[in-house]
């Protein structure tokens, strides 16, 4: 049996703690960490000598001796001894891991600190902390990644420039300095230009960055037509690089030309490039755990790998001569894919192997990876708090140190070979799921089925998807039809994911934060320990701990789990009260089973359980009235109309934030569906709604800007067959002003904006100021919601109300998520009692603003936040309007 070599493994657990907490902190504190690591270890060494040089004759003395042996010495003499030779033990024994681990530590705590200082000196931070404008000069090192459009529905980039040097005014003078660090810049269309590895000036406001993270600062260009020339390219990218560039947008071009799945999947395989695939397979891929087949790392590496070494024994070239090829090769994909997290880990960990296999020494998995992981922290200590390094790393250690051990307990049920190629995705899950829970809180239930049903395809995928992108700068056509087939390879995969996505039960969701971590954590040693056989478990953690050298060598035999809670003893049996308990013991074992599965069905709250708890499975009051649910930047309002039905205005952006919010409040059925603008934080959302809902209406602005949008959405809609119309503040007006009038008896609502004479215009305010604002009246409350209105629609809508009579109202939805642009006027003729405002945590337009909290605030309204305080909604009981939610 092959015994791993684990001497490394000590020293990468605490690295790796010690880095991810010391890059959130002060430099000094690294100092501190490298004075307490080096003095322990003299206290730890000086400690064996002290025990050496003053009580040698302990050294002699049997500590397996029981105290009753002796009766004639002292209980404590006997105790004593029995404690030096323990610690003799660990110091002669642990003393190289102590020496291996301390210099680990050690030097990971200087690389942290010497970071840390270097970026926090200079101009730059002193920028950042005033929030003011500066220059930043570097080079472009990631290729441009798109986030959440901005309002006017333009799309938006962040990429990652390195810094060499900044300017800006510090206390009103001048100043140009060098810096240190990654500066992230946010900004539009214009940073599709630079290629990467271009040096580029960007001009713009610095922000503040979370403390850990990789980047030094944010910077945000300005807004409109500025940006172009915030952005200039200082100098061209390499040779290297630019011909890598090249490569890449020459392939893109021809992908471009695929169908759907392979325009996303086939350049996302070869070269890690996803900025084609439709958020419908993204989110397939998502749910059913293949984003690995995206997100290049070992799997690429080793099928490269093998086909490289292939052809080189084909042309029969010596083992010396293979090597460098192999290397080069793999130098050239790093290149080809980008330096990502992942990247990097499976490119040194597969120079580790080739070294070795150079040097003629025995290459083990683990150990390579153990360096990969030490060599990459002490070069980018930032890594540590990397969600992609940390899943590549946990997904290769579960699967170096668990697949054999599942595939030998799958193989009593299972072929060997269907055993094996099962254990592989297992072992990954459950390495990487409690680390997933912090990124999506949902446990994908068919990972393992789709990712063994549809990793054969990504071999052909991979080869043919690289040979297309070397070929298409110079051949498009060989380009071309190589993408063609792998298209073929990846057809599968995308029929794999959307198929097991859309199956019953596909994500179930579980506890989020760290409790869900550690929920999941201990789910999973429970079953590790159930269902394989805890002597196996035993002997291995006893084997390793004998490996690493802190231990003797196993010599006990290998226990079951019964035989371990009836303390059996091989033939020597039981005791006569443990032999009375064993009938006791396995349905003890079963209660305590269930008791933890209830246990955490209760805290994952299922939908199903809902359904029990609360009949009709909602999860509020059935009294609730209006709902402004968190759907992060973009709005989304509820307003109930009777049992499961609802008046609803904006679904928020592109995702299932507003679906899930109208699962949660049991809403089925849209009497009217209003899409104040179609800006894509307003109706990206539309398709998950739509889904499994009946609509009776929707009402549309008149003014389709953006076009791209608007034509989006009537498409969505007429295949979803809802009848709708663009609204007017003609359409269905009532005739008397509803917000003057008596109360009426049912939900009644109008629309009082945008005007009858309204025309199309460009830009952000003309869509903004064409929302459709809609008047609702309920027995309870009057409600306005002011769309994105901006000061000229805001005064137009007052002079409408001035008009009508229309006088103060119970509950206000802010115009355009808080923005600075309201009108004071407006704000005073409502004097909501309540305001509420629907924003992003952490979005970066500053939005709500202080001015128009303020403001609100002092018409004396009670104001309510999504970014604060999640989804939230209004109750009335007894004549008084309650808060519900997460500010009740």
């Amino acid at each position: 049996m092959t015994v791993r070599d684990l001497r490394l493994v000590p020293a990468v657990l605490l690295g790796y703690v010690v880095t991810w907490w010391l890059v959130a902190s002060e430099p000094w504190t690294a100092l501190v960490v490298v004075a307490a690591t080096v003095t322990g270890a003299l206290l730890a060494a000086g400690a064996r000598a002290l025990v050496l040089a003053r009580r040698p004759e302990l050294l002699s003395t049997v500590a397996a001796v029981p105290v009753s042996a002796e009766p004639r010495r002292p209980a404590r003499t006997v105790l004593f001894e029995r404690f030096a030779h323990l610690l003799d033990q660990v110091l002669r024994d642990g003393l190289g891991q102590l020496v291996l681990v301390s210099g680990v530590v050690v030097v990971l705590s200087l690389a942290v600190g010497a970071q840390l200082h270097a970026g926090r000196s200079g101009v730059l931070p002193l920028l950042v902390e005033a929030g003011t404008t500066g220059t930043v000069t570097g080079t472009v090192l990631s290729e441009p990644r798109a986030t959440s459009p901005g309002f006017d529905g333009e799309p938006r980039y962040v990429r990652t420039v390195t810094a060499t040097t900044v300017s800006g005014r510090v206390d009103g003078v001048p100043t140009t300095g060098p810096a240190h660090g990654d500066v992230v810049v946010l900004g539009g269309p214009e940073l599709l230009s630079p290629g990467y590895g271009a040096t580029v000036e960007v001009e713009g406001r610095l922000l503040p960055v979370d403390p850990g993270s990789a980047a030094t600062a944010m910077l945000a260009l300005g807004p409109g037509t500025t940006r172009a020339s915030a952005l200039r390219v200082v100098a061209a990218p390499g040779v290297v690089l630019s011909t890598v560039g090249t490569i890449r947008s020459a392939f893109l071009e021809v992908a471009a030309t695929l169908p759907e799945q392979a325009r996303g999947l086939v350049p996302g395989v070869a070269i890690g490039d996803t900025s084609m695939m439709s958020p419908g397979l993204d989110h397939a891929m998502k749910t059913t755990s293949l984003t690995h087949v995206t997100a290049v790392s070992g799997a690429h590496f080793a099928i490269i790998f093998a086909t490289v070494t292939g052809l080189c024994a084909l042309l029969r070239l010596p083992l010396r001569a293979r090597v460098p090829v192999a290397g080069t090769s793999m130098l050239g994909f790093v290149l080809l894919v980008h330096p990502e997290p992942s990247v990097l880990r499976a490119a040194v960990m597969s120079s580790v192997t080739l070294g070795a296999v150079l040097l003629g020494r025995p290459a083990q998995s683990l150990t390579a990876l153990c360096v990969a992981v030490l060599v990459l922290l002490a070069v980018d200590p930032f890594l540590a708090r990397t969600y992609g390094f940390v899943l590549s790393v946990l997904g290769t250690a579960g699967i170096v140190v668990g697949t054999r051990p599942i595939a030998a307990w799958l193989g009593r049920l299972l072929p060997r070979w269907l055993a094996l190629a099962v254990a592989v995705p297992l072992a990954a899950q459950m390495a990487c799921g409690p680390v997933i829970i912090l990124l999506d809180p949902f446990v994908p239930t068919y990972s393992v089925p789709a990712n063994l049903i549809a990793t054969p395809a990504l071999v052909p995928a991979t080869v043919l998807g690289v040979a297309g992108a070397l070929a298409a700068p110079w051949w498009p056509q060989a380009s071309s039809g190589l993408s063609q087939v792998a298209g073929w390879a990846t057809w599968w995969i995308a029929e794999v994911a959307e198929r097991f996505a859309a199956a019953p039960l596909a994500r179930i969701p579980w506890v989020e934060g760290a409790p869900g971590v550690a929920l999941l954590a201990a789910v999973t040693v429970l079953a590790i320990v159930v269902v394989g056989r805890w002597g196996s478990l035993v002997w291995a953690v006893r084997t390793g701990v004998y490996v690493v050298g802190l231990g003797a060598a196993p010599s006990s035999p290998r226990r079951s789990l019964w035989d371990v809670l009836l303390r059996r003893d091989g033939g020597r049996g039981t005791r006569p009260a443990q032999a009375a308990a064993r009938p006791l013991a396995r349905p003890a074992a079963f209660l305590a089973c269930v008791a933890l599965g209830l246990g955490v069905v209760w805290q994952t709250q299922p939908p199903w359980l809902a359904d029990l708890v609360r009949p009709g499975g909602t999860a509020w009051s059935d009294d609730w009235q209006v709902v402004m649910c968190d759907v992060g930047q973009g709005d989304a309002l509820v307003v109930q109309t009777g049992p499961g039905a609802a008046v609803m205005i904006d679904v928020g952006p592109a995702g299932d934030a507003a679906a899930r919010c109208l699962d949660e409040l049991g809403v089925t059925t849209l009497d009217l569906l209003v899409l104040t603008h179609f800006h894509h934080d307003h109706v990206g959302g539309l398709p998950e709604v739509l889904d499994g809902r009946e609509v009776q209406q929707v009402y549309v602005s008149p003014v389709r800007d953006p076009a791209t949008h608007a034509a989006s959405v009537a498409r969505q809609l007429d295949d979803a067959g809802v009848p709708w119309e663009e609204a007017r503040a003609s359409t269905h007006a009532n005739p008397e002003p509803l917000l003057a009038g008596p109360a009426p008896e049912e939900v009644r609502w109008e629309v009082l904006a945008p005007a009858d004479d309204v025309a199309a215009g460009t830009g952000d305010r003309a869509a903004n100021d064409s929302s459709v604002v809609l008047a609702l009246r309920t027995p309870d409350l009057s409600i306005i919601a002011l769309g994105d209105l901006e000061t000229a629609g805001q005064a137009s809508l007052l002079r409408t109300l001035l008009r009508d009579g229309t006088g103060t109202v119970d509950v206000v939805k802010m115009a355009h998520h808080g923005s600075r642009t309201q009108d004071p006027a407006l704000a005073h003729h409502l004097s909501p009692s309540v305001t509420l405002v629907s924003a992003g945590a952490d979005n970066t337009y500053g939005h709500p603003t202080e001015s128009a909290l303020d403001l609100y605030a002092s018409t004396g309204s009670a104001i309510l936040r999504t970014d604060t305080c999640g989804t939230v909604g209004l109750v009335v009981r007894e004549g008084q309007t309650l808060v519900a939610g997460g500010c009740s």
